[in-house]
């Protein structure tokens, strides 16, 4: 079976692919990135008893690449 750090990680490099095509597009929208980004941190603080360790590898696998995402076409947001 696999482990949730394996999971998480496998989760990040699809989110962060799936943003970096998203990324190419003519119709590409920044604030729509920042605002998922902003949901997935909400996210992550809500309902944290009632998770199992898979659905916490996929948020912050998804959350570590949309700040990495970021990052890289915002140098100057903070790296987190």
């Amino acid at each position: 079976m696999q482990e949730p750090e394996d999971y998480a990680h496998q989760v990040y490099n699809q989110t962060l692919s799936t943003l970096e095509d998203r990324f190419a597009r003519d119709d590409f929208n920044l604030a729509a990135i920042e605002a998922e980004y902003e949901a997935l941190t909400v996210y992550q603080g809500h309902g944290m008893d009632g998770r199992n360790l898979f659905k916490d590898a996929e948020i912050e696998g998804q959350i570590d690449a949309y700040q990495i995402f970021l990052h890289r076409i915002k140098p100057d947001s903070p790296a987190v």
